[in-house]
């Protein structure tokens, strides 16, 4: 090889492994999770049962990425022994500057044991996003054809992180390959630089 390419070729590991290094420490920034609990009474048929509800949410969003709302809710045993009766669960999550999937407002019909809902949120820039959960307990005949009466409203302000659009898994496995990458054309330029002095015959 003609030394006068060797540089280059450090030049190049050198980006590849500053690259690698960068998208592997997606990894070890991986976004934390939090929640919130709350209690719904029974204002549909009036039993004294409750309705325990728990939201779990990222404390950042990745932009060009699906971020998960979680709501997970469980009726207690007043409410378990009612449910005959016939009760939606009615929430809408809303957000300034994103994109809500599926809707934004999901009922659904109240069964036995824990139930879970979820939305993904995919913020449209770079800016700070205040999104606010509104979750009510309504009666069989809940439509939606009117607006949620939220019995509970949760505030939720999330911070907008940059994102290569990568998972933090997959982000990994392309740095790790672009160090290998790094560190062989490293090795290369190494074996291949003839040591001073020596000239070619």
């Amino acid at each position: 090889m003609k030394t006068k390419q060797l540089p280059t070729l450090i030049i190049l590991a050198v980006a590849l492994l500053l690259m690698g290094v960068a998208f592997m420490a997606r990894r070890g920034s991986a976004i934390e999770t939090t929640s919130q609990a709350q209690t719904l009474s029974d204002w549909a048929y009036g039993s004294s049962g409750t309705l325990k509800v728990m939201a779990t949410y990222p404390t950042e969003l990745l932009t060009n990425q699906n971020n998960m709302i979680t709501l997970t809710f469980e009726p207690d045993e007043t409410l378990e022994q009612n449910l005959a009766s016939g009760y939606i669960f009615d929430a809408q999550f809303n957000a300034n500057s994103s994109v809500i999937t599926p809707q934004r407002r999901i009922l659904t019909p109240l069964e036995k044991g824990r139930q879970t809902i979820s939305w993904e949120i995919v913020p449209f820039g770079k800016f700070d996003i205040n999104g606010v959960l509104e979750m009510a307990l309504g009666g069989s005949g809940l439509s939606g054809t009117y607006a949620i009466s939220p019995q509970v409203s949760l505030e939720i302000p999330f911070e907008v992180r940059q994102s290569n659009g990568l998972n933090p898994q997959n982000s990994f496995i392309i740095g790790l390959v672009m160090v290998v990458v790094a560190l062989f054309l490293l090795l290369f330029s190494i074996f291949n630089k003839k040591p001073l002095g020596q000239r070619a015959k």
